[in-house]
C-alpha cells in the first residue's frame, strides 16, 4: 500500500514538474527555446563559414504561419545560409549552430531580441513583443567553409576568364560590324560612330533640354533588347544630365527634330564590363534614334555646359 503511494505521488511530482516549465520539451538556451526533433549525424559538427542548406518554417506561439520554404523564395527550395558566430545570446546562429547534419530541430527566439537587436527594425505591430517566433528547422546539406572557398574562388576565376574573353572580343565585335554594314564614318573622340539617316530642321539639341525620341536598341548581331514600340510611347529624357548612357546624351546633341541616326557605341559609352540585363560585359552596342520633339531646357538646366 505504501508503495502504490509513493509511486502515485512520483507520477503527480513529475507531471507537476512538467507542467510548471514555461515551453514544455524545450530546454532553454540563453533565452531562447531548443529541442532536438530528430537526430541526424552526430559525429559531425557545424561551424561558422559552413553554408547549411535549410528547410524551415517560422510560426508565431499560435501557429500562425510566417514563412514556409515550399511556397516561398524558390518553391520547395531549401534556403542556403552562411553561418556567423552569434550576434547576440540565444539567436539563431547559436541555435543552428548546436545541430549537426541531418538534424531536425525547433526553437523559440524572443521577439524583442530579433528586431532590436539583428534587424534594428521597429517590431511589426501584428507580432507580441514579448513573445516568440517558433522556427522549425532541418539541416539538408551542409558545405564547410573550406569547401565554399574553394567554390567561390573557381566562380571568381570562371568569372574573371569570362569578362577578359569578352573584353577582348569586343574590337573585333565593332569592326566586324562596321565592315558588315559598309560604315565608313569616322568615330567621334569618345569612339561613338553617328551614321545620318535623315537630316532634321531647326537648332539641334542642347545640353538640359528634354528630347522626345523613338529607338531600337540592338546586339552586333541584331538582336533586339529594347525599343520604344515595345512601350507603345516616345521614350523622353534630359540630355545631357546622366540619365542615360553616355552614347545617348553624346549623339543628342548632334540632332535637331526629324533627325534619324544609327550610332554604334563602344561599351565604354554603353554598360562597361558590368552590362545590364540582356546586355553582355563589355558589349559594343547599335542604336536606331529618331528625334521627335525638343522640350527647352528652362532657366539654369541651359545653364548647365
Amino acid at each position: 500500500m505504501k508503495k502504490t503511494i509513493l509511486l502515485t505521488a512520483a507520477a503527480l511530482f513529475s507531471l507537476v514538474a512538467c507542467k510548471s516549465g514555461k515551453h514544455p520539451g524545450y530546454d532553454e538556451v540563453s533565452g531562447s527555446y531548443f529541442k532536438t526533433d530528430r537526430k541526424g549525424d552526430e559525429s559531425k559538427t557545424l561551424n561558422k563559414g559552413d553554408v547549411v542548406f535549410i528547410s524551415h518554417t517560422m510560426t508565431t506561439e499560435k501557429d500562425s504561419l510566417l514563412f514556409n520554404y515550399k511556397t516561398m523564395l524558390r518553391p520547395g527550395q531549401p534556403y542556403a545560409m552562411r553561418l556567423d558566430l552569434p550576434k547576440y545570446k540565444g539567436d539563431m546562429f547559436e541555435m543552428i549552430l548546436k545541430m549537426h547534419p541531418g538534424d531536425s530541430a525547433s526553437f523559440m527566439l524572443r521577439i524583442d531580441s530579433m528586431f532590436q537587436r539583428y534587424y534594428h527594425q521597429p517590431i511589426p505591430k501584428f507580432l507580441d513583443s514579448t513573445g516568440f517566433i517558433v522556427y522549425h528547422v532541418r539541416i539538408d546539406s551542409v558545405y564547410s567553409s573550406q569547401k565554399v572557398d574553394e567554390i567561390e574562388k573557381k566562380q571568381k576565376a570562371a568569372q574573371e576568364a569570362f569578362l577578359e574573353k569578352a573584353k577582348t572580343s569586343e574590337d573585333s565585335l565593332l569592326k566586324k560590324y562596321l565592315a558588315d554594314n559598309k560604315i565608313t564614318e569616322k568615330p567621334t573622340a569618345t569612339g561613338l560612330y553617328i551614321v545620318v539617316k535623315q537630316k532634321g530642321k531647326g537648332e539641334k539639341v542642347k545640353k538640359g533640354d528634354n528630347a522626345e525620341v523613338n529607338y531600337k536598341g540592338m546586339l552586333t548581331n541584331g538582336q533586339v533588347f529594347d525599343a520604344s514600340e515595345k512601350h507603345d510611347k516616345a521614350f523622353s529624357f534630359n540630355v545631357g544630365m546622366q540619365q542615360v548612357i553616355p552614347a545617348w546624351d553624346e549623339a543628342l546633341q548632334t540632332m535637331s527634330v526629324g533627325s534619324k541616326v544609327l550610332i554604334v557605341s563602344p561599351s565604354s559609352l554603353a554598360y562597361g564590363p558590368n552590362g545590364s540585363g540582356p546586355i553582355p560585359p563589355y558589349a559594343p552596342l547599335v542604336f536606331e534614334i529618331e528625334l521627335l520633339k525638343i522640350n527647352p531646357a528652362q532657366g539654369p538646366a541651359q545653364a548647365q555646359k
